[in-house]
């Protein structure tokens, strides 16, 4: 019998938070729109929990709030060695409702033309789905899909059902349809690769990481942001589990790139990792070595908070916001919370400023977009900024 544990599947929640045009018409029931990565991060999320109890290492494609390139979530995947690639996603015909029996409706895969194992995989992930929530069954469609065919083992995108179908579109936000989906795709998964589902030979649990000696440590970065300062074209490793070992890597950082909250400090055998938080709340770990990493602030007592390297080049954009939703222009803050920062300027709607990245930051149900103002950090209130690569 196969060992679940001898396999990585990687985990691609489509679209980001903010990505534009992808979320329902307005339900005038529920008081808003849904946007599609509501019902896509959540149900990547139970999925990963579904198969790493059955024994399956898994990896995040697109691990932050940003509406990271194809290219790039194909590339980690590639480059870690997944055996399979499941991206989630919903549907949409032309982004209205019509009503009942008017509206698109149903469920499909997708793969690449002629792929054999993709196909294969599709066919055991639709075993199950067809067995859950009545939807119609579209069947598996071959397309040219940036995902299936740039991946190089088995991939299939999932499309659970369509955002302009108000009855689909409310099952986005149920728990139960999420983690319905997320257990008839593990099962697929599992039937793909003959192994049982829930019975990894484990009692079921997760597999532990090989490291056992993990300790917290004191530390004064607690709440603080934490930037890599390596410049390797590869990028810094970040990890889903207190270890270095490369199985359990969950993606890279670039230069510049890092998680806005420290949780704490923790020695891992001989060395030390921070374990952080990103803006959606996920936990990571990375390495706390002050050749690597640059905590925010500075600390007297932890010898190793390391200075910035490189004061002087600033913060790096990775694009552009233009400004939009507010009648003349919008409030730049000295920190992500409307309530307590000091406003530090402001900029003209239509107008548009360098980005980041986004935080989720403190009263505002929008976030915020992480500028450069100046020269410096700055925010701006998530729901005034449209992103721009």
């Amino acid at each position: 019998m196969r060992n679940a544990g001898d396999y990585l599947i990687a985990l691609d929640d489509g679209h980001g938070s903010r990505t534009a045009g992808k979320r329902t018409p307005f339900i005038e029931s529920f008081g808003r729109q849904i946007r599609e990565n509501e019902f896509n991060e959540k149900v990547t999320l139970y999925l990963k929990a579904e198969l790493e109890r059955c024994g399956f290492r898994t990896m995040l494609t697109a691990p932050t709030d940003d509406d990271t390139p194809l290219k790039e979530r194909t590339d980690l995947a590639n480059s870690m060695g997944a055996d399979a690639l499941i991206s989630n996603h919903f549907n949409a015909w032309d982004g209205k409702f019509y009503g009942p029996g008017k509206d698109p409706e149903g469920h499909s895969l997708h793969i690449y033309f002629n792929d054999v194992n993709d196909r294969r995989l599709a066919e055991s992930i639709a075993k199950y789905l067809k067995q859950g929530t009545k939807q119609v069954y579209r069947g598996i469609i071959e397309q040219n899909l940036h995902m299936t065919r740039e991946f190089n083992k088995a991939a299939v995108l999932v499309e659970n059902g369509f955002m302009d179908n108000e009855r689909e579109a409310m099952l986005m936000i149920k728990d139960e349809f999420q983690r319905e989906a997320a257990k008839e795709q593990a099962c697929g998964v599992c039937d793909f690769f003959g192994v049982p589902y829930g019975d990894a030979g484990n009692g079921g649990k997760v597999v532990p990481p090989p490291e056992t000696d993990v300790h917290a440590v004191s530390t004064q970065s607690t709440g603080q942001r934490v930037e890599s300062i390596y410049r390797g074209v590869e990028g810094l490793n970040f990890y889903s589990r207190p270890t270095f070992n490369d199985a359990y890597r969950a993606g890279t950082l670039k230069y510049k790139y890092g998680f806005p909250t420290i949780l704490r400090k923790l020695r891992v055998g001989g060395a030390y990792m921070y374990e952080v938080k990103n803006s959606r709340g996920h936990v990571y770990y990375v390495t706390a070595d002050q050749q690597f990493v640059w905590v925010e602030g500075r600390f007297s007592g932890e010898s190793s908070a390391p200075m910035n390297p490189d004061p002087s080049s600033g913060p790096v954009a990775i694009g552009e916001i233009r400004i939009l939703g507010v009648e003349n222009a919008a409030l730049i803050q000295d920190r992500p919370d409307r309530l307590t920062s000091k406003n530090i300027g402001t900029i003209p709607r239509g107008r548009s400023i360098p980005v980041t990245g986004s935080v989720r930051g403190k009263n505002s149900s929008s976030g915020y977009w992480e500028v450069i103002f100046k020269g410096e950090r700055a925010y701006v209130t998530g729901e005034y900024g449209r992103y721009k690569v």
